[in-house]
């Protein structure tokens, strides 16, 4: 599976591509400052839930924010709890 990341100076998604090019899977966040990022949406298709997808962008997104030394702040709840869970 490829996870794919694009980003600008406010907001960016890590997303899954299917054969014909169209995202069956993301997970979005925006900046709130320089150091801090909201991760607010995930979002996987019918055809890839109880694969571990989500997961797979949960952990990009998590390499992310460390290589950047950035604030996580999830409004997402999925990423919410994943988050608090990895931060006890």
């Amino acid at each position: 599976m490829n996870i794919q990341h694009q980003q600008n100076q406010q907001d960016g998604e890590f997303f899954v591509l299917d054969d014909q090019g169209q995202k069956v899977a993301k997970l979005t966040y925006y900046f709130i400052d320089a150091h801090s990022i909201n991760a607010n949406h995930t979002y996987v298709s019918e055809r890839l839930r109880g694969q571990g997808v989500a997961d797979k962008l949960y952990q990009a997104l998590v390499q992310f924010v460390r290589e950047h030394q950035l604030n996580l702040v999830p409004s997402c709840s999925y990423i919410e709890r994943k988050w608090l869970r990895e931060t006890r």
